[in-house]
């Protein structure tokens, strides 16, 4: 049970409504609650939506990031909502089932950098080793998405944590569904 209400499209003012609309992510429980501040759920969904189009990955390597660090904080939730859209966006069940055990035979050695990696920026582990292997595959302008992208699935597991927010249809698809 949430510690704070979840809010519904309808419970905004109109001016917000579009936020919970199916046009958008739905009433998802996380967006609901987060809609107790609707200025700040705004802000939310924006930062997120810059950061699934400009951190310099394709649709598959942020479903990547975003597995990876979900597994490393074990965050059900997270892992729950991306695992289908990672499948939509062609990341392989094998590759799924690497980032859930920790294991890199399925991984390509560019996927390996870029997990590895955002595990460990959302574990505050980063070291030079960690950053050269990133640095072999991405440049500049993606370092700086792929950080701010795996802090944002941090700040994101964070607030479910704190709020108890459930997943939707209580309960959990699995490490390895």
């Amino acid at each position: 049970m949430s510690r704070l209400p979840m809010r519904e499209q309808a419970d905004l003012p109109d001016d917000y409504q579009y936020l919970l609309s199916e046009d958008a992510m739905g009433e998802l429980n996380l967006l609901c609650v987060m809609a107790n501040n609707p200025d700040v759920l705004q802000a939310y969904m924006r930062y997120g939506s810059a950061l699934w189009s400009d951190a310099g990955l394709n649709g598959a390597d942020v479903e990547r990031v975003i597995l990876a660090v979900a597994r490393e904080l074990d965050a059900e939730y997270e892992w729950h909502q991306h695992y289908p859209i990672a499948r939509s966006e062609g990341v392989p069940p094998g590759e799924i089932r690497a980032l859930a055990d920790g294991t890199t035979d399925a991984l390509s050695e560019r996927v390996v950098a870029l997990t590895t990696y955002a595990r460990a920026v959302a574990t505050d582990d980063v070291d030079d080793a960690v950053f050269a292997a990133a640095r072999e595959f991405l440049d500049d302008a993606t370092v700086v998405g792929v950080t701010l992208l795996a802090t944002h699935y941090l700040a994101t597991q964070r607030f479910l944590s704190a709020l108890s927010v459930p997943i939707e249809d209580e309960s959990f698809i699995g490490w390895t569904p």
